[in-house]
């Protein structure tokens, strides 16, 4: 009896680990089956960059372009100067920010693109080998550019869109001196991969080089939601409408309890302004009549195009006349004057006659009466005298 309980025991913890294994099979095909369909969906950068090669080929040219082996690897600046070939064409590549990149083409690439843009047809003649110019460069532009915007495309939910998007073609290095001299990035990502153009008759390297920017953030467009518009749109934020101040003094303000009257104004039911903090008010507007809703008349932003609205003047206002008997305080002359010096008194001038002008004492008996004793009229001949214009 022993012997059967024990091999019974033996029998149930065997099937008990048959069972655990078969569950662990099961986790492991669904876990393959949701790794396929992820990677389905979002391409990998080596996929997205032979699809970019061979899409922007086509649609230039009709040009059969074929990737094989695109290998990916992260280098620091001395690992790139080192991976630069010394027979390849070297080309800059300007990116977002200042930031810039590389990229290498074996010299049967560049004459296989210069053949099928001049000749629209590749052909298996001999790359002649001869230092290469700005023209060459030029030649390979149109296939850079293409495959760099799709190559961000393609790559539309992987991390490393941010990263990559955002590169065209710039201008061609002498060597990878000149190269070494921009490298400014901490590492780069280097993509390899080896072309074959029009079924074979041309074969080459291309080798391209971005830099890592850790802080890269995708750009979205116009009008899309941020990445944490969602949490900041739960932040609490406070706004106080104060419909107005009264003035009262201490002791009345003290004794104030619950039930008791406040007189207002009838003027501050237009004048409620809003503070969102203790500065000053943001926005002031209409107090609604039901009292929960503040109708905004400032602030009014008006649109670039729109001139703000100027209140026009048609007739000036009613100025009240001062009353007769306002004294100069009243006006602030008082306080206008208080700070001036005071004016010295005048010499005394003798008055002549009165206030009234001699002329018998200025012009004499005889000039200021006739023969008759009649008062002389003075008549003086304006015209006679000569009159100068002042230009």
């Amino acid at each position: 009896m022993p012997d059967a309980a024990g091999q019974a025991s033996r029998q149930d913890s065997a099937q008990g680990r048959g069972g655990g294994a078969d569950s662990r099979n099961v986790l492991s095909r669904k876990a393959e089956a949701a790794r396929r369909a992820f990677e389905a969906r979002a391409m990998s950068p080596a996929k997205a960059l032979r699809r970019a090669l061979s899409r922007t080929a086509d649609v230039l040219w009709d040009l059969a372009l074929v990737a094989h082996a695109v290998d990916q690897e992260h280098l620091d600046q001395d690992g790139v100067v080192a991976q630069l070939p010394p027979e390849a064409l070297l080309l800059l590549l300007d990116g977002p920010d200042g930031v810039v990149g590389f990229v290498t083409l074996d010299r049967d690439l560049v004459t296989g693109l210069t053949e099928v843009q001049t000749m629209l047809q590749v052909t298996q003649m001999p790359a002649e080998p001869r230092a290469f110019t700005a023209t060459d460069a030029a030649m390979t532009a149109p296939l850079l550019d293409g495959t760099l915007e799709r190559f961000a495309r393609f790559l539309e939910d992987h991390p490393l869109r941010p990263q990559i998007e955002g590169f065209r073609f710039g201008a061609m290095l002498e060597d990878a001196r000149a190269a070494g001299m921009l490298l400014d990035a901490p590492g780069y990502m280097v993509f390899r991969a080896t072309l074959d153009l029009a079924l074979g008759r041309r074969r080459g390297e291309l080798r391209l080089f971005l830099p890592e920017r850790p802080g890269a953030r995708r750009a979205g467009p116009p009008g899309q939601p941020g990445a944490h518009e969602q949490k900041m749109g739960l932040l609490p934020a406070q706004m106080r409408a104060v419909l107005g101040a009264l003035r009262l003094p201490l002791n009345k303000a003290q004794a104030l309890r619950p039930g008791d009257l406040l007189p207002l104004s009838p003027d501050m039911l237009d004048a409620v302004t809003l503070h969102a903090g203790p500065g000053a008010p943001v926005a002031g507007g209409r107090l609604g009549q039901i009292m929960r809703a503040v109708r905004l008349s400032w602030p009014r932003v008006a649109p670039q195009d729109e001139a703000p609205d100027l209140p026009e003047m048609t007739e000036l206002p009613d100025m009240a006349p001062a009353p007769p008997d306002a004294a100069p305080g009243e006006f602030g002359l008082d306080e206008i004057a208080s700070g001036l010096p005071d004016l010295p008194d005048l010499p005394d001038v003798p008055e002549p006659g009165g206030g009234e002008f001699d002329f018998a004492s200025t012009f004499g008996e005889d000039a200021a009466t006739d023969e008759a004793g009649a008062a002389t009229e003075f008549d003086f001949d304006f015209s006679a005298a000569p009159i100068k214009d002042d230009d």
